[in-house]
């Protein structure tokens, strides 16, 4: 499902995330459902009471954005995977929600869905539980904005190795929001996100090493990532802001220095592509 790992970005902030299809089964032992495995597959499966397939059929049918095709199906077979132990559904319950896909838009329920989830150990359900804590009242209908209740979930969730709350929990050490600020534990989280080719954790370490935040300055560093991130960036605004800061930076800057700095940004480049 596409839109699956947009999480709630599609209505807070910005957007995120896409799923891997899963899988078909025999009556003596399971088989491995994959992209292959029909709808029609998947419902006998899920009829006989197979968790994988129930998660999986109800993922298909979740309707686009402001459609009702399929929305009512798809919340059946997603409340049975989650009652199965399929913690994914409860993420996929709450983006229902959240998204208005097929339904009326229910921002409580959807955040209703995500703490079951989150306190069950779902990573995108943590991540989520992270975002509507820092937006708070910014999404109507959310909850009371607390940056430390955020600051908790996207901790939880970056030990599960997720990208946006690692972005996020380090921006949040870098300015002393929800948590205690401690810009070497910021560059720390930037450098885990960098590291795994994360564009805007990629600007923002180059922003440390430019600014010496929690890091040595060092200028080379700094071009280099930020080649790297507006590399990785896909706002045409956004794109041309960030080019304006490296000609900036380009300006006090050797030839040499320049030189070396576009060498090392191939190397932040590949690790996004990898």
């Amino acid at each position: 499902m596409s839109h699956k790992n947009n999480l709630i970005w599609g209505f807070a902030f910005a957007v995120l995330i896409a799923v891997m299809l899963c899988p078909t089964i025999s009556a003596e032992e399971p088989q491995k459902i994959n992209a292959s495995t029909t709808i029609e597959e998947l419902k006998t499966l899920a009829s006989k009471g197979n968790a994988d397939a129930m998660l999986e059929l109800g993922e298909r049918l979740v309707p686009e954005q402001g459609t009702d095709s399929g929305a009512t199906e798809a919340l059946l077979w997603l409340q049975k995977a989650a009652d199965a132990g399929k913690t994914q559904a409860w993420y996929d319950l709450g983006f229902i929600y959240a998204n208005s896909a097929g339904v009326k838009a229910d921002i409580p329920g959807a955040i209703k869905y995500w703490q079951i989830g989150a306190e069950k150990g779902n990573v995108d359900c943590q991540a989520s539980m992270g975002l509507v804590y820092e937006a708070g009242e910014r999404i109507p209908g959310s909850v009371k904005r607390d940056p430390a209740e955020a600051a908790k979930w996207y901790k939880l969730a970056a030990e599960q190795n997720h990208q946006e709350a690692i972005f996020h929990l380090a921006r949040m050490y870098m300015n002393g929001e929800g948590v205690k600020a401690d810009s070497m534990e910021a560059v720390k989280l930037f450098t885990k996100g960098a590291e795994a080719g994360n564009p805007d954790a990629q600007w923002m370490l180059g922003n440390c090493y430019q600014e010496g935040k929690g890091v040595d300055k060092d200028n080379v560093q700094a071009y280099s990532l930020w080649i790297a991130a507006i590399d990785g960036a896909e706002d045409p605004e956004q794109k041309k802001g960030m080019s304006e800061q490296l000609d900036k930076l380009r300006k006090e800057m050797t030839p040499e220095q320049v030189a070396q700095a576009e060498e090392l940004s191939k190397e932040w480049i590949a690790k996004r592509n990898r």
